[in-house]
């Protein structure tokens, strides 16, 4: 089993960027999806924090390592389900060179995530050969 904690979080002009291998970020998803309590999860560069609550998305970014994820259950599916559908993506892309990647922020009239988000970019990639 691939470890979560091969997922890279980094930071760049505020805006934030959660990278690794697809079954990496697989990994992630099953952690943070299993989880109805809060949950830390150590990343490289950084943590991944979640808490389950009422209202739509929240992403933002703690003490410039920790992507704080918050919501409800049906919210945060957005980020879970960006993480294995970017994998898919990736996995069965013919051309593996080129990086697939996700934007998640809020949009005017998106219920399911907050204004105060900042950007968050999921990347799908392979480990150097």
């Amino acid at each position: 089993m691939v470890d979560h904690r091969l997922c890279r979080l980094s930071v760049r002009d505020d805006e934030l960027e959660l990278a690794g291998p697809p079954a990496a970020l697989r990994a992630l998803s099953r952690l943070l999806r299993q989880h109805a309590a809060p949950v830390e999860v150590a990343v490289t560069g950084g943590v991944v924090s979640q808490k389950v609550t009422a209202g739509p998305l929240l992403v933002s970014l703690e003490g410039g390592t920790t992507l704080r994820l918050t919501g409800g259950r049906e919210c945060l599916d957005i980020i879970w389900g960006a993480l294995d559908g970017l994998a898919e993506q990736a996995e069965t892309a013919d051309d593996r060179t080129v990086h697939r990647h996700l934007h998640i922020e809020h949009s005017p009239g998106d219920e399911y995530r907050s204004p105060d988000s900042v950007p968050l970019i999921i990347v799908a990639d392979w480990p150097e050969v």
